[in-house]
Protein backbone atom coordinates (compact mmCIF):
# COMPACT_ATOMS: atom_id res chain seq x y z
CA UNK A 1 0.00 0.00 0.00
CA UNK A 2 0.91 3.40 -0.70
CA UNK A 3 -0.46 4.91 2.67
CA UNK A 4 0.73 8.54 2.83
CA UNK A 5 2.32 8.93 -0.44
CA UNK A 6 -1.04 8.12 -2.33
CA UNK A 7 -1.91 11.33 -2.86
CA UNK A 8 0.96 12.43 -4.48
CA UNK A 9 1.24 10.11 -6.51
CA UNK A 10 -2.01 9.95 -8.23
CA UNK A 11 -1.54 13.80 -8.19
CA UNK A 12 1.86 12.96 -10.23
CA UNK A 13 0.28 10.15 -12.48
CA UNK A 14 -2.70 12.23 -13.29
CA UNK A 15 -0.21 15.03 -14.81
CA UNK A 16 1.75 12.10 -16.10
CA UNK A 17 4.79 11.64 -14.08
CA UNK A 18 5.63 8.05 -15.39
CA UNK A 19 7.19 7.34 -12.13
CA UNK A 20 3.66 7.94 -10.85
CA UNK A 21 2.47 5.56 -13.12
CA UNK A 22 4.87 2.84 -12.20
CA UNK A 23 4.18 3.38 -8.84
CA UNK A 24 0.71 2.47 -8.99
CA UNK A 25 1.31 -0.25 -11.30
CA UNK A 26 3.48 -2.02 -9.39
CA UNK A 27 1.25 -1.71 -6.09
CA UNK A 28 -1.66 -3.04 -8.22
CA UNK A 29 -0.73 -5.41 -11.33
CA UNK A 30 0.19 -8.35 -9.51
CA UNK A 31 -3.12 -8.50 -7.82
CA UNK A 32 -5.39 -7.45 -10.34
CA UNK A 33 -3.13 -9.97 -12.92
CA UNK A 34 -4.08 -12.36 -10.09
CA UNK A 35 -7.67 -12.14 -10.15
CA UNK A 36 -8.10 -12.15 -13.70
CA UNK A 37 -6.12 -15.46 -13.91
CA UNK A 38 -8.19 -16.89 -11.04
CA UNK A 39 -11.36 -15.84 -13.93
CA UNK A 40 -9.86 -16.48 -17.38
CA UNK A 41 -6.24 -17.60 -17.47
CA UNK A 42 -5.26 -17.41 -21.08
CA UNK A 43 -6.71 -13.93 -21.05
CA UNK A 44 -5.46 -12.16 -18.22
CA UNK A 45 -2.54 -10.74 -19.53
CA UNK A 46 -4.79 -9.11 -22.01
CA UNK A 47 -7.49 -8.04 -19.65
CA UNK A 48 -5.16 -6.94 -17.45
CA UNK A 49 -3.69 -4.29 -20.72
CA UNK A 50 -7.63 -3.22 -21.04
CA UNK A 51 -7.62 -2.47 -17.35
CA UNK A 52 -4.84 -0.10 -17.81
CA UNK A 53 -5.52 1.36 -20.68
CA UNK A 54 -9.23 2.30 -19.00
CA UNK A 55 -7.33 3.42 -15.93
CA UNK A 56 -5.22 5.93 -18.20
CA UNK A 57 -8.34 6.79 -19.91
CA UNK A 58 -10.40 7.48 -16.32
CA UNK A 59 -8.13 8.87 -13.82
CA UNK A 60 -8.39 12.28 -14.64
CA UNK A 61 -12.21 11.70 -13.17
CA UNK A 62 -11.19 9.48 -10.01
CA UNK A 63 -11.35 11.00 -7.09
CA UNK A 64 -11.10 9.42 -3.54
CA UNK A 65 -8.47 7.80 -1.40
CA UNK A 66 -6.43 4.63 -1.80
CA UNK A 67 -8.85 2.11 -0.92
CA UNK A 68 -11.56 3.46 -3.22
CA UNK A 69 -8.51 3.39 -6.08
CA UNK A 70 -8.28 -0.12 -5.46
CA UNK A 71 -11.58 -1.21 -5.53
CA UNK A 72 -11.72 1.41 -8.98
CA UNK A 73 -9.53 -0.44 -10.41
CA UNK A 74 -11.00 -4.13 -9.66
CA UNK A 75 -14.12 -2.32 -10.74
CA UNK A 76 -12.52 -2.04 -14.33
CA UNK A 77 -10.91 -5.30 -14.26
CA UNK A 78 -14.63 -7.23 -13.60
CA UNK A 79 -16.51 -5.13 -16.52
CA UNK A 80 -13.28 -6.10 -18.90
CA UNK A 81 -13.71 -9.45 -17.64
CA UNK A 82 -17.63 -9.66 -18.41
CA UNK A 83 -17.29 -7.79 -21.67
CA UNK A 84 -14.87 -10.25 -22.87
CA UNK A 85 -17.17 -13.29 -22.02
CA UNK A 86 -19.51 -11.77 -23.98
CA UNK A 87 -17.60 -10.97 -26.92
CA UNK A 88 -16.64 -15.01 -26.56
CA UNK A 89 -20.10 -15.84 -26.50
CA UNK A 90 -20.65 -14.15 -29.44
CA UNK A 91 -18.07 -15.65 -31.14
CA UNK A 92 -16.86 -18.81 -29.82
CA UNK A 93 -13.39 -20.15 -30.92
CA UNK A 94 -10.94 -22.96 -30.42
CA UNK A 95 -7.86 -22.08 -29.50
CA UNK A 96 -5.02 -24.36 -28.51
CA UNK A 97 -3.70 -23.48 -25.05
CA UNK A 98 -0.20 -21.85 -24.05
CA UNK A 99 -0.15 -23.68 -20.83
CA UNK A 100 2.31 -26.64 -22.13
CA UNK A 101 4.41 -23.60 -23.56
CA UNK A 102 4.49 -21.50 -20.82
CA UNK A 103 6.00 -24.96 -18.56
CA UNK A 104 8.29 -25.66 -20.78
CA UNK A 105 9.70 -22.25 -21.60
CA UNK A 106 11.37 -22.10 -17.98
CA UNK A 107 11.56 -17.97 -18.41
CA UNK A 108 8.96 -16.08 -16.23
CA UNK A 109 8.49 -12.40 -16.25
CA UNK A 110 7.99 -10.00 -13.30
CA UNK A 111 4.25 -10.39 -13.08
CA UNK A 112 4.52 -13.92 -12.33
CA UNK A 113 7.08 -14.04 -9.87
CA UNK A 114 5.20 -11.01 -8.16
CA UNK A 115 2.09 -13.10 -8.38
CA UNK A 116 3.82 -15.82 -7.09
CA UNK A 117 4.33 -13.91 -3.86
CA UNK A 118 0.54 -12.61 -3.59
CA UNK A 119 -1.41 -15.98 -4.41
CA UNK A 120 -0.33 -19.91 -6.50
CA UNK A 121 -1.98 -21.15 -9.07
CA UNK A 122 -2.25 -24.24 -7.07
CA UNK A 123 -4.38 -22.02 -4.92
CA UNK A 124 -6.24 -20.44 -7.27
CA UNK A 125 -7.20 -23.33 -9.00
CA UNK A 126 -8.36 -25.39 -5.99
CA UNK A 127 -10.76 -22.70 -5.10
CA UNK A 128 -12.26 -22.46 -8.63
CA UNK A 129 -12.48 -26.43 -8.51
CA UNK A 130 -13.97 -26.60 -5.04
CA UNK A 131 -16.00 -23.11 -5.01
CA UNK A 132 -19.25 -22.46 -6.87
CA UNK A 133 -18.35 -18.97 -8.98
CA UNK A 134 -19.85 -16.73 -7.11
CA UNK A 135 -18.05 -17.56 -4.12
CA UNK A 136 -14.78 -17.89 -5.57
CA UNK A 137 -14.62 -14.57 -7.06
CA UNK A 138 -15.53 -13.04 -3.79
CA UNK A 139 -12.92 -14.80 -2.32
CA UNK A 140 -10.70 -13.97 -5.08
CA UNK A 141 -12.03 -9.87 -4.93
CA UNK A 142 -11.31 -9.59 -1.15
CA UNK A 143 -8.45 -11.57 -0.72
CA UNK A 144 -6.08 -10.87 -4.17
CA UNK A 145 -8.18 -7.60 -4.57
CA UNK A 146 -7.70 -6.73 -0.51
CA UNK A 147 -11.33 -5.17 -0.38
CA UNK A 148 -13.79 -5.34 1.74
CA UNK A 149 -17.31 -6.43 1.56
CA UNK A 150 -18.89 -2.92 0.72
CA UNK A 151 -16.23 -2.38 -1.83
CA UNK A 152 -16.75 -6.09 -3.09
CA UNK A 153 -20.75 -5.20 -3.18
CA UNK A 154 -20.44 -2.63 -5.12
CA UNK A 155 -17.99 -4.17 -7.87
CA UNK A 156 -20.39 -7.10 -7.69
CA UNK A 157 -23.80 -5.45 -7.35
CA UNK A 158 -24.54 -7.66 -3.86
CA UNK A 159 -25.66 -5.90 -0.87
CA UNK A 160 -22.54 -6.16 1.39
CA UNK A 161 -24.55 -8.11 3.92
CA UNK A 162 -24.89 -10.84 1.07
CA UNK A 163 -20.67 -10.63 0.57
CA UNK A 164 -19.85 -11.65 4.02
CA UNK A 165 -22.75 -14.45 3.35
CA UNK A 166 -21.04 -16.05 0.41
CA UNK A 167 -17.81 -15.40 1.89
CA UNK A 168 -18.61 -16.72 5.22
CA UNK A 169 -20.20 -19.88 2.91
CA UNK A 170 -16.78 -20.45 0.90
CA UNK A 171 -14.90 -20.77 3.51
CA UNK A 172 -16.73 -22.95 5.74
CA UNK A 173 -16.69 -25.10 2.05
CA UNK A 174 -12.82 -24.86 1.52
CA UNK A 175 -12.39 -25.90 5.36
CA UNK A 176 -14.58 -29.21 5.19
CA UNK A 177 -12.59 -29.68 1.65
CA UNK A 178 -9.38 -28.87 3.25
CA UNK A 179 -10.08 -31.06 6.02
CA UNK A 180 -11.52 -34.17 4.20
CA UNK A 181 -7.92 -34.23 2.45
CA UNK A 182 -5.45 -33.38 5.80
CA UNK A 183 -4.65 -30.16 4.13
CA UNK A 184 -4.30 -27.69 6.78
CA UNK A 185 -6.14 -24.46 5.74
Amino acid sequence: MLGEAFDEVIAAARAGAEWAIAALYDELQPPLLAYLRSQERGEAEDLAAEVWQGIGEGLSRFEGDEASFRAWAFTIARHRLIDWRRRRARRPEVVAGDDRLESISGVEDAASTAIASVASEEAIRRIREILPPDQAEVIMLRVLGDLDADQVGRILGKRPGTIRVLQHRALRRLAEAFSREDVTP
